[in-house]
C-alpha cells in the first residue's frame, strides 16, 4: 500500500485502500499499524484533523475496526 507523509509528531504516512477499507498508519518509530473497515470518510477526517495521535486513539483504536499489527 503506498503511504503518503503526514505532519505529525508521531505519525509519519498514511496509506489508504478504498476496495479493502484498509487504513495503513506508519509511526515515526517504524511501527506499522492496519484498521480495517475504516469507511474514506474516517481516513479523510484523519488527514484534516490537527491531532492525528488523538484521532487515532479515540476514533480508530476506540473504534469497531480490526487492528493488525504490521513490520
Amino acid at each position: 500500500m503506498k503511504r503518503q507523509p503526514i505532519r505529525s509528531t508521531s505519525l509519519k504516512a498514511v496509506g489508504y485502500e478504498a476496495d479493502t477499507r484498509t487504513l495503513e498508519i506508519e509511526f515515526r518509530n517504524g511501527r506499522v499499524v492496519r484498521y480495517v473497515g475504516v469507511s474514506a470518510a474516517v481516513h479523510l477526517a484523519l488527514l484534516a484533523v490537527p491531532g492525528k495521535a488523538l484521532f487515532v486513539t479515540q476514533v480508530l483504536e476506540g473504534g469497531p475496526y480490526q487492528r493488525e499489527q504490521g513490520r
